[in-house]
């Protein structure tokens, strides 16, 4: 007889378990036991909903419209915006989306599902959506080629061009990121958005958590036509799960106390738990799995497999991270404002958003001298700034809104950079203390003075009883950080004393 892992498909691609790109089949997790799921599916059922998946980024936003449109067999149909958009081209972009080939694919075949109701005639492209439109508003006549067709279609586009498509097509319009419109495009195509409301078309639309009323501030009579889906940061037991679904499927076992870790430093998101995971396997030269032995993954490893993803994955972040605390006219200023500001998100509680009293009692809890701390005016005209400073350096990680006076992270993703860049740092560090701690301990005076408590003098001690070298290395270094006394001064250069 058989195992269940001789029943597995090996050798396999660990990446097509913990799937970090595209849609995650086998460690794909129904959150609130199915609720997103449900609801959104209600809701584009409903004709003239609008559906509206807010969340922070990388929370599942598009995984779960996804997965719920193709559980209806509708295939999306996105417009991903941006602030350089008109009116005129956010729909002429819609229109450019739609894939004619590949619908004319699935109706020579015979596999184009349409609405029962829907009554297709002819060869489905331009043409065929100026004889729905209308040809005589369009100045169309026989003799006009398809291009010329699209032309005057795209010429002046709007909604009443999109809508038949919707009604007779397994297609479902999807608005990505409409947070990133101007203010002026915004009021003009949510007032233009009745019209899916009144012609019974319901509509996807997916932005962050912040700008969830954009659309009824723009448009009014959309209140309680709008069905709002927030995707928050995943809870701990969610990102667990995912961990367990990947692992049962290999039919390997994880400790317990490592598969929390991964959760707990996954920072709500789901897809650093899948790429953490993989990564666990890719350190140990196993990106292909083909069940032979079992593995053991310790937290050391795990601690590894952080540390490499945050270096791998989002070390282009670092540019961000440098242009941030630096800030603007970095020379003229007296304190390091921005470079604060930004430790406030690395703090305990993990938030993707402070109001403005938090960011004080985060900055005032900070061991700084007192000459360090900014001033609340310092403060004020940094998060003022910020809009500017970002714009000019084409980024966008922070966004302060006056108005609520809150600190909202754009990129949830920055906070794991943060954290684990920090300790990278700080493994680094430890291992330079490492190598020159001899010189520190026994040829330099720089350790004169520090007056370190009873247990730590002890073990520090020459041939200390049950310390061997490393602890006294790490309780030093514990030390030195505490009473603040290790710097750049106190270590050697690297072309110092060598490890003896």
């Amino acid at each position: 007889m058989n195992t269940s892992r001789d029943r597995l498909k090996l050798p396999i691609r660990i990446g097509d378990v913990f799937k970090s790109i595209g849609q995650p089949t086998v460690t794909y997790v129904r959150r609130k036991d199915a609720r997103f799921e449900d609801t959104l599916k209600s809701a584009v059922q409903s004709s003239g909903q609008l559906c509206l998946i807010t969340g922070p980024s990388k929370t599942g936003k598009t995984t779960l419209y996804k997965k719920v449109l193709s559980e209806l067999d509708l295939q999306p149909l996105i417009i991903r915006c941006d602030e350089s958009l008109s009116p005129t081209e956010f729909w002429a972009k819609a229109l450019e989306s739609i894939d004619f080939a590949r619908l004319t694919e699935l109706q020579t075949s015979g596999s184009l599902k349409v609405n029962s109701s829907a009554k297709i005639s002819g060869k489905i492209g331009w043409p065929w959506l100026a004889s729905i439109i209308g040809e005589i508003s369009l100045g169309i006549s026989g003799e006009t080629t398809e291009g010329e067709v699209k032309a005057r279609i795209l010429a002046n586009p709007s909604p009443m061009h999109i809508i038949p498509i919707l009604k007779k097509l397994p297609l479902c319009l999807v608005v990505e990121d409409y947070h990133y419109l101007s203010d002026t495009t915004k009021r003009v195509i949510f007032q233009q958005w009745k019209s899916f409301v009144d012609e019974q078309v319901s509509v996807v639309v997916v932005s962050t958590t912040h700008h969830a009323a954009d659309m009824i501030n723009a448009n009014k009579d959309l209140l309680a036509r709008v069905c709002h889906i927030e995707v928050s940061r995943w809870p701990r037991s969610d990102l667990e799960e995912i961990v367990e679904k990947g692992f049962n499927y290999l039919q390997t076992t994880l400790r317990s106390n490592v598969k929390e870790l991964i959760a707990n430093e996954s920072v709500g998101l789901p897809i650093l738990t899948q790429q953490c995971c993989e990564q666990l396997f890719i350190d140990k030269g196993l990106g292909m799995f083909n069940g032979e032995y079992d593995v053991d993954f310790s937290r050391e490893d795990a601690h590894r497999a952080l540390r490499n993803l945050a270096k791998s994955r989002y070390g282009q972040l670092e540019s961000a991270y440098s242009k941030l605390i630096t800030g603007p006219r970095k020379r003229a200023r007296k304190y390091d404002t921005y470079e604060l500001i930004l430790s406030c998100f690395a703090q305990e509680p993990i938030k993707f958003a402070l109001k403005k009293h938090e960011i004080d009692e985060r900055l005032a809890s900070l061991d700084l001298p007192p000459d360090k701390h900014p001033p609340p005016a310092s403060v004020a005209s940094t998060l003022n700034a910020l809009g500017r400073f970002q714009s000019r350096t084409e980024m966008e990680m922070l966004e302060w809104q006056t108005d609520e006076e809150i600190l909202y992270i754009l990129e949830p993703a920055f906070l794991f950079y943060l954290r684990w860049r920090g300790i990278a740092e700080i493994e680094k560090s430890k291992e330079v203390f490492r190598v020159h701690a001899p010189a520190l301990l026994f040829k330099t005076n720089a350790l004169r003075d520090i007056k370190f408590s009873d247990s730590v003098r002890f073990a520090l001690a020459p041939n200390s009883a049950g310390n061997d070298f490393n602890k006294q290395i790490e309780l030093l270094y514990e030390e030195l950080l505490k009473e603040k006394v290790l710097s750049s001064k106190l270590l050697p250069k690297p072309d110092g004393p060598e490890k003896k």
